[in-house]
């Protein structure tokens, strides 16, 4: 085991309480990013953890490796599941390291990316960790590349995100056209990062982090191309082992999403989770250990 290997987890052992200032966040990571080229783009990527099993990480909606490193949700759910993992991330083309790209990427290229990435990596055959807007790009991976695929971890995920006529369940389509204005504002921070709290990041710095991530205009791109998301008529297809994790009180996905997803996979395990997080397992011990006993299983 390298240095670097180690560098995440001792880092957020020290960190973890602190209060979390915008230079911080905007600055390196405490392990190597790599970079792989991918449809002629490069795509940055991580590697850390202690191992023994494979996990290749899917970002939500917006991902940048460096702030993702020191942003405490994304920081200690990482360094808590890489006590047990091989852990592989990576920023989708056009966000964070990555190279830009002068549109948003739709399906088949986020699957591109995470193959790039897993070749990279040398992960021929890993458990898929999908983290709210990633999940649908892991469902279409599993899909396509079973035999890469040892076993699907949703969190905070959902197969179509908009209501519609045979989905009434969905979100209201003018929640997700309300991003976009209050980006920069602080005031989604209770919806995405409650775990948060105000003493370890002010809403100025909050409102920097989240200017620094992303624009007004990327936001809106973004949105319009998850209203076109829909992956359910993939779910009853999947064949790998998949578990389906979501807080009971998500406020970004209701769990009556993730629930509706994993009743619609063969043999998918659920678990609901106390707590108003969307991504923050770190804030759920009993989700970290039951990731552990799912990899585990897939031994």
């Amino acid at each position: 085991m390298t240095d670097s290997r180690n560098n995440a987890t001792d880092i957020t052992a020290n960190l973890k309480n602190q209060p979390i200032t915008l230079t911080q966040l905007s600055s390196p990571a405490p392990y190597p990013i790599h970079y792989v080229e991918c449809d002629g783009l490069r795509i940055a990527y991580a590697k850390f953890g202690k191992g023994p099993h494979n996990i290749l990480f899917a970002p939500g909606i917006i991902s940048h490796l460096n702030i993702s490193s020191h942003l405490p949700p994304s920081r200690d759910t990482a360094a808590a599941i890489g006590e047990f993992s091989n852990i592989v991330t990576f920023d989708k083309r056009g966000q964070g390291l990555s190279d830009p790209c002068p549109h948003v990427p739709n399906l088949d290229e986020r699957v591109h990316d995470i193959e790039a990435v897993m070749d990279a990596a040398g992960q021929d055959k890993t458990i898929l960790f999908g983290v709210s807007e990633g999940g649908a790009m892991c469902i279409k991976f599993a899909l396509e590349y079973p035999e890469r695929v040892k076993g699907l971890i949703l969190l905070g995920s959902t197969a179509s995100w908009i209501q519609r006529p045979d989905f009434p369940g969905g979100i209201e389509e003018a929640m997700l056209d309300s991003l976009a204005p209050a980006w920069g504002t602080a005031s989604l921070r209770n919806m995405f990062f409650p775990s948060i709290s105000k003493e370890m990041m002010d809403d100025k710095t909050y409102r920097a982090l989240e200017r620094l991530i992303a624009t007004r205009e990327s936001i809106k791109r973004l949105t319009e191309f998850m209203k076109d998301v829909d992956v359910r008529d993939m779910l009853p297809k999947i064949e790998c082992p998949t578990l389906v994790l979501h807080f009971s009180g998500d406020m970004s996905v209701p769990v009556r999403l993730g629930r509706a997803m994993a009743d619609a996979i063969p043999n998918a395990d659920f678990l609901e989770l106390p707590g108003v997080d969307h991504g923050d397992l770190s804030s759920a011990p009993e989700g970290v250990e039951r990731v552990r006993i799912f990899a585990e299983s897939l031994v």
